[in-house]
C-alpha cells in the first residue's frame, strides 16, 4: 500500500513526503475504523461502510476528498478497474473560498515592522533572531515562497549577483526565482551578522547548508516559520500565516506598484512554481475590475 500511495497510483513522479504521510495516515484511520465495525479486511469493503466512516470521522470536505482519493488507490489492486468500493464513492465538491487580501501599504508595513525591531533587540542572541526574521519576511514576501520552500532554501542556493535563487518545490521541482533588492540587502546583512552567532562556527557540508535556521543552530522548521510570520502580521493588526505574504506577492505582482503595470499572468505562474495557469488564476483572485484595467492598458482599442 505505502509504494502505491507514495506515488498515487502511476504517477511518474513520487508524492511529496508530507502528502505521503497524510495519505497513509487517512488510510490507516479508514482501516482502523472499518476493523472496529467488524469489516474482515479490505476485500470486505463497500461503498457504504466507506460513506458511514467519513461521516462518523466528521472530516471537512477537504480533508475527506483527500482520503477519498487515497482510499481509491488503497483498494484498487483488489477490484477491477474503476469498480473498487472507494471509486462508487463520490468525491465532496469544494467550495473555494475568498483568501483574506492584504494591501500594498499592510504588506509594506510587515516587512518594516520586522525590520524596526532588530535596533530594539539589545541581546546578541535576540538581535540575531531579529536579523534573521526580517529576512524571512523579505524573501516570502518578495519572492512568494512557500514556508517549506524558505526552510529548504540552502546558502548555495542563493545567487546575489544575480539576485536570484534556487528553490525547490513541490514533488522536488526546482525553479529559479528573482529577489528584491531588500531582500538582497536583508540576507546579506543576516549572514553577515545574525546566522553566524547561531551555529556559532558550526561546520556544514558545503552545498547543504540551510539559509535559515533556528536559536540553536539547527535548519529551520516550517512551524517556526509559521510563528514568526504569524507574530509580524499580528503587530500589524492581520491573522494569518506565510501563506497570506505568498497570496500578497500574488496579487501584488498582478497589480504592479500603486496599481499600474502589473506583471503577466505568466510571469507570476513561475514565481510561485504553479503547473496550471488555471492554479494560478484561482489562487490570485483575479478580480474582473483587474482584468478590465488590464485590457485597458494593454489593447490597443482599450
Amino acid at each position: 500500500m505505502e509504494d502505491r500511495l507514495s506515488r498515487q497510483g502511476d504517477r511518474r513522479r513520487e508524492l511529496a513526503p508530507r502528502t505521503r504521510e497524510q495519505y497513509l495516515g487517512d488510510c490507516r484511520r479508514v482501516a482502523r475504523w472499518l476493523s472496529g465495525q467488524g469489516v474482515a479486511g479490505p476485500a470486505r469493503v463497500t461503498p457504504s461502510a466507506l460513506e458511514a466512516c467519513f461521516r462518523d470521522l466528521e472530516w471537512g470536505p477537504s480533508t475527506r476528498r483527500r482520503a477519498v482519493v487515497a482510499v481509491r488507490e488503497w483498494l484498487a489492486p483488489l477490484y477491477p478497474a474503476n469498480r473498487s468500493p472507494g471509486d462508487l464513492v463520490d468525491l465532496p465538491k469544494l467550495v473555494e473560498r475568498p483568501v483574506p487580501r492584504l494591501s500594498q501599504s499592510e504588506a509594506a508595513t510587515v516587512v518594516d515592522r520586522a525590520a524596526a525591531r532588530i535596533d530594539g533587540e539589545p541581546g546578541v542572541v535576540t538581535r540575531a533572531l531579529a536579523l534573521r526574521n526580517h529576512a524571512l519576511a523579505e524573501v516570502l514576501y518578495g519572492s512568494g515562497l512557500r514556508r517549506q520552500e524558505a526552510c529548504d532554501l540552502t546558502l548555495a542556493g542563493v545567487d546575489f549577483e544575480h539576485e536570484m535563487m534556487r528553490i525547490v518545490g513541490k514533488g522536488g521541482k526546482a525553479r529559479t526565482v528573482p529577489l528584491t533588492e531588500p531582500a538582497v540587502d536583508a540576507l546579506r546583512t543576516w549572514l553577515a551578522e545574525g546566522r553566524p552567532r547561531l551555529t556559532q562556527g558550526r561546520l556544514e557540508p558545503a552545498g547543504r547548508a540551510r539559509m535559515f535556521v533556528s536559536r540553536s543552530g539547527e535548519p529551520l522548521d516550517g512551524s517556526t516559520v509559521y510563528r514568526v510570520v504569524a507574530a509580524q502580521l499580528r503587530r500589524a493588526g492581520r491573522g494569518g500565516g506565510p501563506h497570506l505574504l505568498r497570496h500578497a506577492t500574488a496579487t501584488h505582482l498582478l497589480e504592479g506598484p500603486g496599481g499600474q503595470d502589473g506583471a503577466h499572468l505568466r510571469v507570476v505562474q513561475e514565481v510561485l512554481g504553479h503547473g496550471s495557469l488555471a492554479t494560478t488564476q484561482r489562487y490570485t483572485g483575479i478580480t474582473t475590475r483587474a482584468m478590465q484595467q488590464a485590457l485597458k492598458r494593454g489593447h490597443p482599442r482599450g
